[in-house]
């Protein structure tokens, strides 16, 4: 088993990032976007690693929350200037729009994972999986 310092190092990394992160408050929103979709997409291969494809322990799963909080505090951040500021985007898909929704997304991963009861979590997959499009939910 992989030790905290191993196994959640790209949580360092994000910590790290953010720190960063402050130091590129000259550079454009669209820069500060992408890299906040990079961080993203890198906590979604951690995520899966660690929460999904093996029985997550305590520890990985308070790192998870920990890591999920962060991102999703940059992203607000994020959206924040962008409404302040104009959001010019040097690359397709960087809008607006495109953070609020990811934001959504991260925000129901947060909720999902670490605010339902095993329990709860248990019906909700139990009624999606056992009913399929035949669910009244």
């Amino acid at each position: 088993m992989n030790t905290v310092s191993e196994g959640w190092d790209t949580a360092r990394k994000a910590a790290e990032q953010r720190r960063d992160d402050q130091i590129e408050r000259g550079k454009t929103l669209a820069t500060q976007a992408t890299r906040w979709f990079d961080r993203v997409k890198e906590f979604r291969s951690a995520a899966d690693q660690f929460m999904v494809l093996q029985t997550p322990s305590e520890t990985d799963r308070r790192l998870h929350r920990a890591y999920l909080a962060q991102i999703i505090a940059a992203g607000e951040e994020l959206a924040i200037l962008c409404r302040v500021q104009d959001l010019a985007p040097n690359s397709p898909g960087i809008t607006l729009e495109a953070i609020e929704a990811e934001l959504e997304l991260l925000h129901g991963t947060l909720a999902g994972e670490h605010y339902l009861s095993a329990t709860q979590r248990q019906a909700i997959l139990a009624e999606v999986f056992e009913h399929g499009a035949q669910s009244k939910a």
